[in-house]
C-alpha cells in the first residue's frame, strides 16, 4: 500500500473499533449495523491483499535480481567466445567478425546473439577448445541461454502478480471509502446530541493526508 492507502486503512481499523464499542446503538439489520460489518470486512480483505501485494513485490525484486544474474552469466559466456575468436582470427581470417558482442544491453538481442554463437561454434568446437575454452563451453552456453530465457518469463509473471495485487487493494480501498461516507451520515445523525460520541467518531474516521513531495531546491 502507498501512504494514502495506508492512512485510509488506519482509519478503517479505528472505525471498526468504534463500531464494536458502540454495537448496541445500531440494531441488527440497520444501515449502521450492516455498514460497520462491511467496514470490518474491508479491513480483513486489506490485511490479506496487502500481504499478497508485499509478497508479490518481493517476488518481483527477486525475479529482477535473478534476471540480472542470468544476464551477466550469459554475457560472460559470449565475451569469452568473442575474445577467443579474436585470438583465432589470424588462423581463421574473418572469424572475429562472426562472434562480435552485441552493441547494447537489449535482452532480446543478447538472447539472439547467444543462440547464434551456440549455433556457429558447433562446427569449430574443437578449435575453440584448442584456443583455451573448456571442453563443455557450448553446453554451459546452452544452459545459460535456458536460464536467461526462463528469467524473462519469471520477471513478467512477478510483475503481473504485483499489478494484480495492487489493483485489488485499490478496489477494496474504494469499497471502504464508500462505506465511510455512508457511516459518516448515519453516525452523525445517531449522535447529533452527543458531543463525546461525535468527537470519538470524527477522530476514528479521520484520514491523514499523505505528505507532499518536497520540490527540489532551486539552482543558485
Amino acid at each position: 500500500m502507498n501512504d494514502q492507502e495506508r492512512f485510509r486503512y488506519d482509519a478503517f481499523v479505528r472505525m471498526r473499533q468504534f463500531g464494536l464499542d458502540n454495537k448496541g446503538d445500531f440494531p441488527p439489520g440497520s444501515i449502521g449495523d450492516t455498514q460497520f460489518a462491511e467496514n470490518a470486512a474491508v479491513v480483513d480483505l486489506l490485511d490479506v491483499e496487502s500481504g499478497e501485494q508485499a509478497a508479490s513485490f518481493g517476488d518481483t525484486r527477486f525475479a529482477f535480481v535473478g534476471k540480472a544474474t542470468a544476464r551477466e552469466n550469459l554475457r560472460d559466456d559470449l565475451s569469452a567466445i568473442a575474445r577467443t575468436a579474436r585470438s583465432m582470427n589470424y588462423q581463421f581470417p574473418g572469424i572475429a567478425a562472426e562472434f562480435r558482442m552485441p552493441r547494447n544491453n537489449n535482452d532480446q538481442q543478447l538472447l539472439a546473439a547467444a543462440r547464434a554463437f551456440h549455433t556457429e561454434t558447433a562446427e569449430r568446437n574443437d578449435d575453440f577448445v584448442a584456443y583455451g575454452l573448456p571442453d563443455d563451453f557450448r553446453a554451459d552456453l546452452q544452459s545459460d541461454i535456458d536460464a536467461f530465457e526462463a528469467s524473462l518469463g519469471e520477471t513478467g509473471s512477478a510483475i503481473d502478480s504485483h499489478v494484480e495485487a495492487t489493483a485489488e487493494v485499490g478496489e477494496i480501498i474504494r469499497r471502504g471509502m464508500v462505506c465511510r461516507r455512508i457511516l459518516d451520515g448515519v453516525v452523525k445523525n445517531k449522535y447529533r446530541d452527543d458531543v463525546g460520541k461525535l468527537a470519538a467518531w470524527l477522530s476514528a474516521s479521520h484520514i491523514e493526508k499523505a505528505p507532499k513531495a518536497k520540490a527540489p531546491p532551486a539552482n543558485p
